[in-house]
């Protein structure tokens, strides 16, 4: 079996705590990459969100 799991655009939603409304919006601005399956069957593959929330992790800057 594969290493790999594909969650649905409703578990990323539920795992980062937002609307599907603001997954669909991240999708559309090709900052989650996201893989079609079928005609209308999309899926992210875990390891892209998880890319995803490291990329927008915020670091804090050292005082002075």
């Amino acid at each position: 079996m594969a290493d790999y799991k594909l969650l649905t655009m409703e578990e990323v939603a539920r795992v980062l705590g937002v609307s599907l409304k603001t997954v669909y919006r991240w999708i559309d601005a090709g900052e989650l990459p996201v893989s079609l399956i079928g005609e209308r069957t999309y899926r992210i593959f875990e390891r892209d969100l998880i890319k995803f929330v490291y990329s927008r992790q915020i670091k804090k800057k050292k005082p002075k």
